[in-house]
């Protein structure tokens, strides 16, 4: 297939990405928690505190660079989308723009937007250091001895995350040799690895469905700004689940069972979300129906507690297996926007807020209701 973007509009894309991507990466260090000091070198503590004071002390500001970085990486992304479902840019090109932007994301502060991140960490020293059981203890009660539990949040409650995804982050931490600048950028590299294998096994998945759309169905999903924002800045695990889920739908639309149930029983155990898609693989169904697995199963979380953006992660590479749902692919967009929308009421209040939650819930369920008018009108 031949494909044949101009140039210029190569260029829009590239640079709006890569211009959106260094932007986000220092606007993120905006955000260090004031009790954490990344480096002792004091050149580099006058640029934190210079870039903490724009984060905690001119907060119209930072919130303002935020929405207009939202804004750069939506336009390269709508451009992107339509030259995509033209088949005008191929998948090299898409992979080429794909690893420059995972190597700029890579080195962003990871807690821009959600601490959950050093709850990662902190659970693996539990495990390493401590020799304790993170189900059993809390990172408050080393609240005075450990530095780390200055600059965490949720320090009340004991580990929520899966054995399997404990046993995956002692890696980072040992790799990083227990010094923590080098186990958070371990965790950033590993969780940036799992966003290119989910990648990829995208790619292998739409290449036995709709090969026609494969390139379309990698810039939705890979350079959609939600993912970018909550695999490779917040880094949430997330990914995870989502890489090991799509290796079993490869495997399952080639009627290779065993490998399907191996890989899916691999997703779950990183996080059980995946685990709605059970019933779907029992019944031989086909993709249609994962994603109505997906989005079940979300519903049934969002009636237990707030939408939280990077839930959305869960939902958009099954929605990346229906590009010729143009509908759906709109709703899925314009919700992703909302979603990452939604930060910046915390970025404007700096706390979460009674107001602060009411302008963040109404961000995002008006764009899940302007998402659900794009679906079923044509605008």
């Amino acid at each position: 297939m031949k494909y044949q973007i101009s140039n210029i509009k190569y260029q829009i894309i590239f640079f709006g990405y890569i211009l959106a991507s260094l932007f986000l990466l220092l606007f993120s260090y905006t955000q260090v928690d004031l009790n954490l000091t990344l480096s002792q070198v004091g050149i580099w503590q006058g640029i934190q505190k210079a870039f903490q004071h724009v984060g905690y002390y001119q907060r119209p500001l930072a919130t303002g660079v935020y929405v207009s970085v939202l804004l750069l990486l939506f336009t390269s992304y709508s451009i992107l989308l339509s030259e995509a479902r033209k088949n005008r840019i191929g998948t090299t090109a898409l992979w080429k723009l794909i690893l420059i932007v995972t190597g700029i994301l890579v080195f962003s502060y990871p807690a821009a937007f959600s601490y959950d991140f050093f709850n990662y960490l902190f659970t693996a020293k539990t495990v390493l250091v401590y020799r304790l059981n993170p189900y059993t203890v809390v990172p408050l009660q080393f609240a005075g001895i450990d530095p780390w539990t200055n600059f965490m949040r949720w320090t009340h409650l004991p580990s929520a995350y899966t054995p399997f995804w404990i046993v995956l982050s002692l890696l980072p931490y040992l790799l990083g040799l227990g010094y923590f600048i080098l186990v958070l950028f371990s965790m950033k590299f590993m969780i940036a690895g799992f966003y290119i294998l989910a990648c990829w096994a995208l790619v292998k998945t739409i290449d036995r469905v709709d090969v026609k759309r494969t390139s379309h169905a990698l810039a939705f999903f890979a350079l959609n700004p939600l993912i970018l924002i909550e695999s490779l800045v917040s880094a949430h695990n997330d990914i995870v689940l989502i890489a090991f889920a799509l290796l079993s739908v490869w495997m399952y639309l080639q009627k290779q069972y065993l490998s399907a149930w191996l890989y899916l029983a691999i997703s779950v155990a990183a996080k059980f979300m995946t685990l709605f898609l059970v019933p779907v693989y029992v019944l031989k169904r086909g993709r249609g129906w994962m994603l109505g697995a997906l989005l079940l199963g979300l519903t049934f979380v969002l009636i237990r507690r707030e939408f939280l953006p990077w839930y959305w992660v869960w939902i958009l590479p099954f929605v990346a297996l229906h590009m010729e749902r143009v509908k759906l692919v709109r709703f899925a967009t314009v919700v992703s926007l909302g979603l990452v929308l939604s930060y910046a009421p915390f970025l404007w209040f700096g706390e979460y807020s009674t107001l602060e939650q009411l302008w963040k819930t109404s961000i995002i369920w008006v764009s899940v209701g302007l998402g659900t008018i794009f679906y079923g009108f044509r605008i």
